[in-house]
């Protein structure tokens, strides 16, 4: 691959809107991809026609009867983060390899689930040492570029059911004008909150900017609730508030700020992302989010919102089921979007896309044989293992045809569908950048680091890998 990191995709910065993506059933905001600050001298420019044509043609769709077993028996393994606790069978750890199995008889998928932080590190390390999973899922753009340089996972520009998908999304995992992964959908990191203990608070109407969340938290408080719990003790959550703040606060008047990164016209120490960790960082110096959470996980927070402990959690889509548990509260839910921007400010929320599903370049060919018959048979409509995909994922899949069943995900992208969206930052970063956030931002939560010593940490992570 002639490019390096730090050119990777800088030409559409991340899609700042998630065009056409029609599966939640609404219509999407009508904003363009952010162009670039300037074209980074150390990319060689391929222009679009070229890599078209360096791209295979799609195979022709196989009908799921047509399909034929590998000749001899295989094991599959198959690397997924770790899975929402439901009393229902999960798509990855249960349904998925049981209808393979039941399908092609010769083929065994293994599926090991490891916390988000740990994944990354062990997915990298495994394909270091020639061991690397058969079939995982994984980040768009800069998060998988590093994956793709060192040839670990297989171009899938011919698959036959590519076409199905969205391709302003499929397209978020292309490199060089080639297809490695097979987009699993959308997703949007959100605030749930509890519709009951708003109501009790005098909590009329959301929040449309920062201040006014301030105020909500104010009133929450002064009711006697905990306005906000957080899994502080798994870092990566940290995001999920961080994100949603700086839709708003940083990108309305500088949509290239990443872009810009790159360019050294931007920088993490900047005001704006100063003042975005500062936002964050007030609302646990206020006393608005539950105490001592860096002994509290993911999964601890989750219940305990459900449970009726905390009015707020910063969550996510992809936390549905999870969210919409029975705890030991009964109350109604609802989500939002933190507004990070000022009373004057533009409001911007975030949509994302999602996981796609890679396959490895280094298996041997019976295993890559196997890796297709999955995909072809996964991805199929007429497959039983397509209908328990939809059912069952926590995406907002952008497939042909699929519209999202759930109330709460289409009403959510209907009340914001007049404002611009944007990706998770992190997708426009090197790795590494988003681990110093979070890590970082737990010395923030015991009062041994500020808002400015996280920005300067995250700009000497950029400067490191960039350079």
């Amino acid at each position: 691959m002639k490019r390096k990191v730090m050119s990777l995709l800088m030409a559409a910065v991340m899609t700042a809107s998630l065009i056409g993506c029609g599966s939640a059933g609404t219509d999407t905001p009508d904003v363009e991809p952010a162009a670039p600050a300037e074209t980074i001298e150390e990319v060689e420019e391929t222009t679009d026609a070229a890599e078209e044509a360096d791209k295979p043609a799609p195979k022709e769709v196989v009908g799921i009867d047509a399909l034929e077993d590998v000749s001899e028996p295989v094991t599959l393994s198959l690397m997924v983060t770790t899975r929402p606790s439901t009393d229902s069978k999960d798509f990855f750890l249960d349904w998925l390899p049981e209808l393979v199995h039941e399908k092609f008889p010769n083929i065994t998928i293994e599926v090991e689930q490891l916390p988000t932080d740990e994944y990354k590190q062990t997915v990298r390390m495994k394909y270091a040492s020639g061991e690397g999973p058969d079939l995982f899922t994984w980040w768009p753009q800069l998060q998988a570029v590093d994956l793709v340089e060192a040839g670990y996972v297989r171009d899938i520009s011919d698959f036959s059911l590519l076409g199905k998908f969205d391709q302003s999304i499929a397209d978020l995992y292309a490199f060089d004008g080639k297809n490695y992964g097979v987009p699993l959908g959308t997703s949007f990191l959100t605030t749930w909150y509890n519709k009951d203990m708003f109501a009790d608070a005098g909590v009329t109407e959301l929040p449309q900017n920062y201040d006014e969340f301030v105020e909500v938290c104010e009133k929450l408080k002064a009711k006697g609730y905990t306005p906000i719990v957080c899994g502080d003790k798994d870092a990566f959550v940290i995001q999920y508030g961080v994100y949603q703040l700086g839709a708003g606060a940083i990108y309305p008047d500088n949509i290239d700020f990443d872009a810009q990164l790159f360019t050294g016209e931007t920088k993490f120490t900047d005001d704006v992302w100063v003042d975005t960790v500062t936002k964050f960082a007030n609302l646990y110096e206020k006393g608005y989010v539950m105490e001592n959470t860096l002994g509290i996980s993911q999964q601890q927070s989750r219940q305990s919102f459900i449970d009726g402990e905390a009015a707020m959690i910063f969550d996510g889509s992809f936390g549905y089921a999870a969210m919409m548990a029975e705890g030991a509260a009964d109350f109604e839910r609802g989500m939002f979007c933190i507004p990070g921007n000022d009373p004057d400010g533009e409001y911007y929320y975030n949509w994302t896309p999602a996981n796609a599903l890679f396959t490895s370049n280094i298996s041997d060919e019976l295993h890559k044989q196997a890796c297709d018959l999955v995909m072809q048979y996964w991805f199929n409509e007429e497959s039983p293992l397509f209908e328990k995909w939809v059912e069952n994922t926590t995406d907002i899949i952008c497939y042909e045809g699929v519209e999202d069943p759930r109330e709460m995900i289409n009403e959510y992208l209907d009340r914001y569908k007049d404002s611009t969206n944007l990706y998770n930052l992190n997708n426009a970063w090197p790795e590494g950048v988003s681990d110093a956030l979070t890590t970082k931002f737990q010395n923030v939560i015991t009062g041994d680091a500020t808002p400015e010593e996280v920005c300067e940490q995250m700009q000497m992570k950029f400067e490191e890998v960039t350079e």
